[in-house]
């Protein structure tokens, strides 16, 4: 389905799954500078002009991005760039410009010298003349910065001590002050052994793979599954957790009362392979939810040390 934006992009796929990484990036690069002028009442020329500069845009596309926004459902997928046959806002660039790009930041951005946009720009420009290349915009050029992974950037240009705040310090989660804040889910056995209906035989122990909210230590949502901790069983969790229970507890027959639930402000996990999965990154990245992940040994409150030996 095509979706014509009003900046002239079109997006040619919804689907999270489907969007490349690199126009994944810059989207959720958008929404971290964008979203908080679109939920304010009034954004002045001043906000305008430094989202620009951040974004390496104009002040033009900027107000674009923020009637988008607006216009949208709160979402990453809302600024996703488009992929349009050619011409302004096209991504793709020669493989030649892009091996010069990748090259320059190596060598001239990615050092402890800490030069600037401005000065790495040049730099590039200056190698792509040499080999008969286009210059590529400043812009483009801070498009693919704010594509690097942040830690090791800064590690590279300032140190593993002006990284470490962008790390879990040492695995220790930090204070939580208020509700939602953060939410750690984990799976774990449960004590009791399922049987058929009709002979009473045993079928096995089901797992549980329940979320935690930490500042109330209430339990905010949870999946009861027979089959082994999986992308799925994850994936159904956070869904539960955000969703208003009583329809769900009406099915149940259950008569009681469960108030918590709402989108959380972080996620804290294991290593464990179902918390890796693309999709659940994606999704958590579309509606501004962080991971974050604890050494391996440094269980939460929603394991147990049972459920990790099944596991």
């Amino acid at each position: 389905m095509h979706d014509a934006q009003p900046d002239g992009e079109q997006v040619l796929e919804r689907g999270l799954l489907t969007v490349p990484d690199e126009v994944w990036r810059l989207a959720v690069r958008r929404a971290e500078v964008i979203g908080p002028l679109a939920a304010a009442s009034s954004v002045g020329a001043g906000a305008v002009e430094a989202a620009a500069t951040e974004l390496g845009v104009s002040r033009r596309q900027v107000y674009l991005l923020l009637a988008r926004c607006r216009a949208g459902e709160g979402v990453v997928s809302d600024l996703i760039p488009g992929r349009s046959s050619g011409g302004r806002g096209r991504e793709k660039l020669p493989d030649d410009v892009e091996t010069a790009i990748r090259e320059v930041l190596r060598t001239q951005y990615l050092t402890r010298q800490k030069k600037t946009t401005a000065a790495v720009h040049r730099e590039l420009a200056r190698a792509c003349r040499a080999q008969g290349l286009a210059v590529p915009s400043r812009g483009t050029l801070t498009r693919r910065i704010a594509q690097l992974d942040p830690v090791k950037a800064r590690t590279t240009r300032e140190g593993k001590d002006a990284a470490q705040a962008l790390r879990s310090a040492g695995g220790t989660v930090p204070p939580i002050t208020r509700v939602l804040q953060q939410v750690q889910i984990d799976h774990t056995v449960v004590d009791v052994i399922v049987v058929d209906e009709q002979h009473r035989r045993p079928i096995r122990r089901p797992y549980v793979t329940a979320a935690i909210e930490v500042f109330s230590r209430t339990l905010a949502g949870l999946v009861v599954t027979l089959e082994a901790p999986s992308a799925l069983s994850m994936g159904l969790c956070p869904g539960h957790m955000v969703t208003d229970k009583r329809a769900w507890l009406e099915r149940l027959e259950v008569e009681a009362s469960w108030p918590m639930s709402g989108k959380p402000e972080q996620l804290y996990l294991d290593n464990a392979a179902e918390f890796k999965s693309e999709a659940l990154r994606r999704g958590c990245e579309q509606h501004g939810i962080k991971l974050d992940y604890r050494p391996p040994g440094n269980r939460t409150t929603a394991g147990s040390s049972s459920g990790s030996s099944e596991r």
